[in-house]
């Protein structure tokens, strides 16, 4: 199975389930985590199993036996851009630049 690493992009060929240690290989990142996950719902940030134990870091590594890598899902990559996205206060200088006089 080929995966993507949801930190770093960083792509490589696996073979059989992730393990609840694994780690990526170019950036060390857990990759057995809530946002990895086929299951995760950005929206709630919750499971979609509603057996399985809460988990309070969903970035962190957990030992969830119902994992199933997913990135790439619609809401792994809404997660991963959430995390891009600039600061307010950074917003707001970037926004105020636009209307800036590039004479002064």
């Amino acid at each position: 199975m080929r995966i993507r690493c949801p930190k770093c992009g960083a792509e490589w060929d696996t073979k059989g389930r992730i393990g609840f240690r694994d780690e990526c290989p170019e950036c060390a990142a857990y990759l057995h985590t809530c946002i990895n996950c086929r299951h995760f719902d950005a929206a709630t940030g919750g499971c979609r199993i509603p057996t399985t134990d809460p988990v309070h870091d969903r970035r962190g590594q957990n030992f969830c036996e119902e994992f199933e890598f997913g990135v790439g899902s619609p809401e792994a990559e809404a997660e991963a851009e959430a995390e891009e996205r600039p600061s307010a206060e950074e917003a707001r200088r970037q926004f105020e630049n636009l209307f800036r006089d590039s004479d002064t």
